[in-house]
């Protein structure tokens, strides 16, 4: 491989890691603003006047930051399968390596990735479980707002199940 071919690809190489150190860190930021948003709801659901309907945002909040998340590994995960099966066996090549060497080769055999993911589908159920339940329990007497809760659940039951068939894969 001539010179300008290895830089070249050294180059998408240092460009791909970047954008992998950027969506880990894009996922962290995402994490943090839906930890925020969950404890604002149930600050406000147990709060000293307490709004308990509140608690009926927490679901859409959990789904909307799940989804940006669930993404960000999906984009992060064909990036690193592009990296491991065509631009480090070429440079590997090109080097007179082991291939087994370059990074996200020895990362794919030696590590267990997407263990934070499944945390994410896990935790989106259960906020969307436990809010759904809590307001079940506390305000089903509540005639006027009974309709809403029942379509509410419907709703983010059916969003929770479409977003964990699609994204428990890849």
């Amino acid at each position: 491989m001539d010179q300008r071919t290895y830089e070249h690809l050294e180059k998408i190489k240092k460009d791909l890691r970047d954008e992998i150190k950027k969506r880990i860190d894009q996922r962290d930021k995402y994490s943090i603003q839906l930890t925020v948003v969950i404890a604002a709801l149930v600050a406000i659901a147990f709060s000293e006047r307490g709004f308990q309907k509140a608690l009926i945002a927490a679901p859409l909040a959990s789904i909307y930051f799940t989804v940006l998340i669930l993404y960000s590994y999906r984009v992060h995960r064909l990036i690193s399968k592009f990296l491991r099966e065509v631009i480090e066996p070429r440079l590997a090549a090109g080097a007179a390596s082991d291939p087994a060497q370059e990074w996200e080769t020895y990362y794919e055999a030696n590590a267990i990735p997407g263990i934070r993911k499944g945390f994410f589908i896990a935790a989106l159920w259960v906020v969307t479980l436990a809010s759904i339940a809590f307001l079940y329990a506390m305000q089903w007497r509540d005639e006027s707002f009974r309709a809403v809760l029942v379509i509410a659940s419907v709703v983010y039951v059916a969003g929770c199940a479409l977003i964990w068939k699609h994204f428990k894969e890849g």
